[in-house]
């Protein structure tokens, strides 16, 4: 995707950007919905600001990205109980089927989602890993609704140790955009989330995709 510096925070770890993230969109309260099964780290990050987490089942097929018809019930059961939905958190290359979504349904999410008005984080921490080349297309949801996503991908997935951190976020173009990013930022400036300089440097390395990454 198309990305200038100022559409980019780093932190050490995803983890610390998903907290950041989570803060700065429901800073005055909101829900999170996730899919079942999903990453054991990102419902932590929810409940930590106090925040409802709501899982919706996965297609059979597929792990990582909501039931589209299951999302839309799913909000509108929260939203009937006093619910503030706000977030939805998937992962196209998913942690812990191990699965890819194809386009075709994870574009029935995405417009679900868009049109509950909810703002998508995709954890792409998994997407350079090694799938199967004829079989699997992966599309970023980003790709589809660029204005309501912003992806993380932590290094640490297939570029760094599992001990030295580092993990990138991307925001969406346009004055939504620039607001999260600013108050991403202050929450991980608050949080003193930098990334140490010895893994800063191998992280500059491989996000400038040389020839042996």
């Amino acid at each position: 995707l198309p990305t200038v510096p100022d559409q980019v925070a780093a932190a050490p770890g995803a983890p610390a950007l998903l907290l950041a993230i989570t803060a700065a969109l429901a800073a005055d309260g909101g829900d999170v919905l996730v899919p079942r099964p999903h990453a054991a780290w990102w419902e932590p990050c929810a409940r930590l600001l106090g925040r409802r987490v709501f899982p919706v089942p996965v297609p059979p097929e597929s792990g990582g990205v909501p039931d589209s018809y299951a999302l839309l019930e799913t909000v509108r059961r929260v939203r009937a109980e006093g619910g503030d939905p706000r977030l939805l958190v998937l992962s196209v290359a998913d942690d812990p089927t191990g699965t890819v979504t194809p386009p075709e349904p994870l574009y029935e999410t995405v417009e679900a989602a868009a049109a509950e008005g909810l703002h998508l984080v995709s954890d792409e921490t998994w997407r350079d890993t090694l799938h199967t080349p004829h079989e699997t297309v992966l599309l970023s949801p980003a790709e589809m609704l660029p204005d309501r996503v912003t992806v993380v991908n932590d290094l640490a997935g297939a570029l760094l140790p599992p001990g030295w951190p580092a993990a990138v976020a991307r925001f969406p173009a346009g004055p939504a955009g620039e607001a999260l990013h600013a108050r991403v930022l202050d929450a991980l400036t608050a949080l003193g989330a930098r990334v140490a300089a010895p893994v800063a440097e191998a992280a500059r390395y491989a996000l400038d995709e040389p020839e042996p990454v």
